[in-house]
C-alpha cells in the first residue's frame, strides 16, 4: 500500500476525517433534496400544460360572448383544423401548495371524442359526461389528488366553499399523457339546465393542425379583440410562483455551501497543524512542499468525492422514498433523475476543496522542517 496515498491516510485517520464527512454528506442531501423537490413539484405541474401543445384557448376581452366574425376569422385559417365553442367548468383541485383550478373543457360527445383523440386520452372508468347533464369526467391525477371515485358530487350546492356553482357528479376517470377534464357543453351553454349559464363567458378552443400550433398562436396574437390562453401563457402562470421559491432556495443552498466549506477548510487547516511533524520529516527526508500539497488536495478531494458521492445517493434514497409512498399516491409524482440540483450540489465539494487547498498552501509555504525538528528534537 502507498505509504501517501489518500487511502493510506482515510484508513489510518477514519475518525478524525468523520465529522468532515458527515458534515458534507448530509449538506449535500438536504440541498439535492430541497431543490429537487421543487423543481420536481414544478415539472409536475407543468404536466397540466400539455393541452396546449394542441389546442389554444380564445377568450373574448371586451364581452361574455365572441363575435361570429372573430369566429368565422379563427376558424378560416389554414393552421385551425377545429374550432370548439365552449363554456368552463371548474373544479377545485389540492395540491400541495394550496388549493388551484382546473379547468374542464366543455364540449358535444363527437367534440369530446375528437378532443381525447388529440390528447391521446383513454376512458379507464365509468363514461364521458351524457348531454345535457352535470356530469362531468376528470382525468385521473386529479382524482387521486381529491381524494375521489367515480360518482363523487362536487360545487357549491355540494360544499359552499367550493368554486363552482351548481351540482355536478364525476362520471368517467380518463388517463392518458395529457390530463383532461370534459363536461357537456349542452348543458353548461342552457339557462333552462344551468341556472349560472349567462354568466359564464363563451371561449372557443382553437384546435391547431399537427404542428401548426405555433403558428395559430401567431395569428391569433394579430387578432385586437381576443385575449390568447396558449402554452406559453399557462406555463407562465406555473412558473411565476415556484420560481421565486427556487430563487430563495438556491440563495439558502449558495450560503450554506460558503458556510460549510469555510468549516471544512477550517477543520482541514486544524488537521495540518496536528499534522506538522509529520510534513516536516517527509520535507526533511527529501520530499517537495509541492509534492506535499498535491498529497493534501488528494486526500481531501477524496473526501469530497466520497461525502458527495454519499450525500447525493442518499438524497435520491430520500426522494424516491417520498414520491413512491407519499406523493404519487396522491397524484403528484414528480421525476427523480434530475440534473439541475445535482450539479448546484457539485459546487459544495468544489468550494470546499478550494478553500481548504488555499488555506494549507499558505501554512505549507510558512512551513520550516529545521526548526520544527530542533525544536521537537
Amino acid at each position: 500500500m502507498e505509504p501517501l496515498s489518500p487511502w493510506t491516510y482515510a484508513h489510518r485517520n477514519a475518525r478524525k476525517i468523520l465529522p468532515t464527512v458527515i458534515i458534507l454528506t448530509f449538506v449535500v442531501t438536504l440541498v439535492v433534496t430541497i431543490l429537487a423537490t421543487i423543481a420536481g413539484l414544478k415539472d409536475s405541474m407543468l404536466l397540466y400544460t400539455r393541452e396546449f401543445d394542441s389546442w389554444t384557448i380564445v377568450n373574448p376581452k371586451s364581452d361574455t360572448r365572441l363575435s361570429p366574425e372573430t369566429i368565422d376569422r379563427i376558424a378560416g385559417h389554414p393552421a385551425v383544423e377545429r374550432v370548439i365553442q365552449s363554456r368552463h367548468a371548474v373544479v377545485k383541485a389540492k395540491s400541495l401548495v394550496g388549493p388551484l383550478p382546473f379547468v374542464l373543457r366543455s364540449a358535444t360527445r363527437p367534440e369530446m371524442e375528437f378532443l381525447m383523440a388529440r390528447a391521446g386520452a383513454r376512458l379507464k372508468e365509468g363514461e364521458l359526461p351524457r348531454p345535457g347533464t352535470g356530469e362531468v369526467a376528470l382525468p385521473e391525477n386529479i382524482m387521486k389528488v381529491n381524494g375521489w371515485s367515480v360518482g363523487r358530487e362536487f360545487g357549491m350546492a355540494v360544499d359552499e366553499e367550493d368554486w363552482m356553482p351548481g351540482r355536478f357528479r364525476v362520471v368517467g376517470v380518463l388517463e392518458g399523457p395529457v390530463p383532461l377534464g370534459l363536461a357537456s357543453y349542452e348543458f353548461l351553454n342552457s339557462p333552462l339546465l344551468y341556472a349560472f349559464s349567462p354568466k359564464l363567458w363563451e371561449r372557443v378552443t382553437a384546435v391547431a393542425r399537427p404542428g401548426r400550433i405555433a403558428e395559430l398562436n401567431r395569428f391569433l396574437r394579430t387578432l385586437a379583440d381576443i385575449k390568447v390562453y396558449d402554452k406559453a401563457r399557462s406555463v407562465d402562470d406555473v412558473s411565476q410562483g415556484l420560481d421565486r421559491i427556487l430563487l430563495i432556495l438556491n440563495f439558502i443552498s449558495g450560503t450554506l455551501i460558503v458556510v460549510v466549506s469555510v468549516v471544512v477548510g477550517l477543520i482541514h487547516n486544524i488537521f495540518f497543524g496536528q499534522r506538522t511533524d509529520e510534513f516536516a520529516i517527509l520535507l526533511a527526508i527529501g520530499h517537495t512542499k509541492s509534492r506535499l500539497f498535491r498529497k493534501v488536495v488528494a486526500e481531501t478531494g477524496a473526501i469530497m468525492a466520497f461525502s458527495w458521492g454519499t450525500g447525493v445517493a442518499l438524497a435520491f434514497g430520500l426522494l424516491w422514498a417520498f414520491s413512491s409512498l407519499v406523493l404519487a399516491p396522491r397524484g403528484v409524482p414528480i421525476p427523480i433523475a434530475q440534473g439541475a440540483p445535482v450539479l448546484v450540489s457539485l459546487a459544495l465539494p468544489a468550494v470546499a476543496l478550494l478553500f481548504a487547498g488555499v488555506t494549507v498552501m499558505g501554512r505549507l509555504r510558512r512551513l520550516d522542517p529545521v526548526s520544527i525538528i530542533e525544536r521537537r528534537g
